[in-house]
């Protein structure tokens, strides 16, 4: 009985580590697009979409938002009112209050 929980125990830890692997890479494949921040405060960000729908967003320091960008978009900083339009797999990086497309 010892050896069967032992290997119940190794199972669950081993299904905890690939979900939690999953789970880290998952963004990277759905989504087309991203958006880093790399300044020390945190910025609201606006995505617009071509037909017209939006949504805002807080992107924190050090931190990355993934969206879908497949038909075109454009990302706005609130606050500086700078824009870029994107394509589907753009990556973003706020840096120094502007945004800039790698």
């Amino acid at each position: 009985m010892s050896r069967t929980l032992s290997l119940t125990r190794k199972n669950k830890v081993v299904t905890a580590l690939l979900g939690t692997i999953f789970l880290i890479f998952l963004p990277n494949t759905i989504s087309g697009a991203s958006i880093y921040n790399s300044d020390l405060k945190p910025h609201r960000v606006q995505i617009e979409y071509k037909g017209g729908s939006q949504y805002f967003v807080t992107v924190y320091n050090s931190s990355t938002h993934y969206f879908d960008c497949n038909y075109g978009c454009q990302v706005k900083l609130v606050k500086t009112g700078y824009t870029r339009t994107l394509n589907a797999d753009a990556v973003v990086i706020i840096d120094d209050g502007k945004l800039r497309v790698r």
